[in-house]
């Protein structure tokens, strides 16, 4: 059996770097996870809200008043 300069097999060679490239991908889905988890990781700027949602926001806030409201939920409703 070959040994390399160390006496440890040849194959040492192959799983060493890929051992180390498994331990690092494994560490950063680790502390991508306990991110999410403690809701500070990524998060998309879509979020679930309808564009009747979108209007009712608007409205409240004070961005446009009541007929214009009426006017575009009718549009969004279809009614």
């Amino acid at each position: 059996m070959m040994y390399g300069w160390d006496g440890a097999p040849w194959y040492g060679m192959i799983f060493g770097p890929l051992m180390m490239i498994g331990f690092v991908v494994l560490t950063v889905l680790i502390i991508a996870w306990a991110l999410r988890a403690f809701g500070l990781g990524w998060q998309s700027d879509a979020s679930d809200t309808t564009p009747l949602d979108t209007l009712k926001h608007r409205f409240a806030r004070g961005e446009i008043d009541r007929a214009e409201f009426e006017e575009r939920k009718k549009v969004l409703t279809g009614s």
